[in-house]
């Protein structure tokens, strides 16, 4: 009998640290002939999964540890169904059927009993579908409940999700960042549909929902965790962002107090933090009611050819 226990789970977690993948399987099977195949698969924050499909197995995820999203697809790459599996959340593992394309994000430092049927045929995986995906950009301004539920109002923005950019300790909490010695800011991950809402205009958007001149300050929140940034993943996104930012600063005489920034990190917020003024209509937010009306009706203005 094997168990599965911390230490098995912390053992197989140092060894992918120490992968160049930062990914680590531990087999319980002992043959790749076996008819079961059964196993650990430990992921640092970060790590993907890519997209495949196994046409003749159905697959099952288990988080023992950790948090991972679970995304699967259509056979034109456009999203079916996506969850968080964590302890915390309830949702505790997916089946996949067979011939179903899926892929993994690792949100934080996670471990995963995975099973499936053997034995193993190379080339099983068929393929790698490209995905229809949406573009996404990380965005500071302030207390993230208000933040997000600004975002999820616009026409265009699939999905979104709070959490911590850019800080230098690992996995932070929410009451380790709210000390400020993380170097962690609140944040939203926003992902959209760039055929329906383009990056100009959800930087546009964003500025009309903070004071850009005040530094750790937004509304009655003060704190570095509570500063203004827009933290890019995609280079290519650079020049959009400097041209907004020197658009608004047109209206400062002082200078503009928003970090514009790569995304060095992003760790996603515990659960009750996640859509929390959808499951708390009348809890704190910093934001005005009327900006999330605003929100809803604002309407990217799109260039007619000529």
């Amino acid at each position: 009998m094997k168990i599965i226990d911390d230490t098995l789970l912390n053992q197989v977690a140092d060894e992918a640290k120490k992968s160049p993948r930062l990914r680590m399987n531990y087999n319980f099977h002992q043959s790749l002939q076996d008819k079961c195949h059964r196993f650990l698969n430990a992921l640092e924050s970060g790590t993907q999964i890519p997209v495949h499909h196994h046409p003749t197995k159905a697959e099952t995820f288990v988080i023992l540890k950790g948090k991972v999203r679970v995304t699967t697809y259509n056979d034109d790459g456009e999203i079916l169904e996506s969850c968080v599996i964590s302890q915390e959340s309830g949702t505790y593992g997916v089946d996949i059927p067979e011939n179903v394309w899926h892929g993994l994000e690792c949100l934080e430092p996670s471990v995963l009993l995975e099973c499936k049927a053997g034995p193993f045929v190379e080339h099983e995986v068929d393929g790698i579908l490209e995905i229809k995906s949406g573009k996404d950009i990380f965005l500071a301004g302030g207390c993230f409940w208000g933040t997000e539920h600004y975002f999820k109002q616009m026409e265009g923005v699939v999905e979104t999700e709070v959490g911590f950019a850019n800080g230098h300790t690992a996995n932070p909490t929410y009451k380790e960042v709210y000390t400020d010695t993380t170097g962690y800011a609140e944040t939203v991950h926003v992902k959209y549909n760039p055929d329906v809402v383009s990056l100009e205009f959800l930087l546009q958007m964003f500025f009309k929902a903070i004071d850009p001149t005040s530094l750790n300050k937004q509304g009655h929140d003060e704190g570095t965790r509570y500063r203004t940034g827009i933290y890019y993943a995609h280079d290519e996104d650079l020049p959009v962002i400097e041209k907004v930012f020197a658009e608004e600063q047109k209206h400062y005489q002082q200078p503009l107090a928003v970090e514009t920034l790569p995304l060095q990190n992003f760790c996603s917020a515990e659960e009750y933090h996640q859509d929390y003024l959808d499951k708390n209509p009348s809890g704190y937010c910093h934001l005005p009611e009327s900006l999330f009306d605003f929100a809803r009706i604002a309407k990217e203005k799109k260039s007619s050819a000529k």
